[in-house]
């Protein structure tokens, strides 16, 4: 079976200001920090980590929620918007913390723990 490449990028919204992660699986995996448009730093991944990573999108699941009631008290502290792509399948999500806090059925979860690993590659994070 021929593999190829998938590159995950991720947007973080918070307070105080935008964090952007660029990973790249292919035959050497990546993962690069920006912030704005200039990078922070870069890194190769190890093998275990890039099938953490594989393991993570294998797991996915599309979240599905009911949408929710306009509260003038609730502002949401982050957003983040998660986009995974291949050359057979492009997958994007967007969500913010008021989502997961609303959500009862955990339909979140899957694209949480992949956001969060990607996260926690950035070992100056």
């Amino acid at each position: 079976m021929k593999t190829y490449p998938i590159a995950i990028e991720l947007t973080v919204w918070f307070d105080l200001g935008l964090n952007q992660y660029e990973v790249t699986i292919d035959g050497v995996s990546k993962i690069s920090v920006k912030r704005t448009d200039d990078v922070l730093h870069s890194r190769e991944l190890s093998s275990a980590e890039t099938q953490i990573l594989l393991d993570a999108i294998e797991v996915l699941k599309v979240p599905v929620t009911e949408e929710l009631t306009a509260n003038s008290n609730s502002k949401a502290s982050s957003s983040y918007e998660l986009i995974i792509e291949s050359a057979h399948f492009s997958l994007e999500f967007n969500w913010e913390n008021l989502d997961v806090e609303a959500c009862n059925t955990n339909a979140f979860e899957s694209v949480i723990k992949l956001a969060s690993l990607v996260q926690s590659l950035d070992l100056d994070h």
